[in-house]
């Protein structure tokens, strides 16, 4: 009888370590995994952060300006919020009354 007990909690004791090593291994590959997105999630949002700081830096009126008058020797003015049209049919009801008149 005592040989059973032993084999048994033997048995238990090698299945219970033998399940804890596979789980410690699989949550090891899962951590690694995670630590690599991490780093790419990282090196993407410095990289989208860098391009909307070129971005609004290169598209910022002065710099237009400058890169306008450099390619060609026309003078540009600046135009008035009034003349900025939100939408087309704005714009085609405004060109009609400018017709009609």
């Amino acid at each position: 009888m005592p040989n059973t007990k032993l084999i048994i909690s033997i048995a238990v004791f090698s299945l219970l370590l033998f399940c804890t090593s596979i789980i410690k291994n699989k949550t090891n590959i899962i951590e690694k995994n995670i630590i690599f997105y991490e780093e790419q999630v990282f090196v993407l949002e410095k990289e989208l952060y860098e391009s909307q700081l070129e971005f609004n830096y290169l598209t910022s009126p002065k710099i237009l300006q400058e890169k306008l008058s450099f390619l060609t020797n026309d003078q540009f003015q600046t135009m008035g919020i009034s003349n900025i049209y939100l939408d087309y049919q704005n714009f085609v009801l405004d060109q009609k009354k400018i017709t009609q008149k």
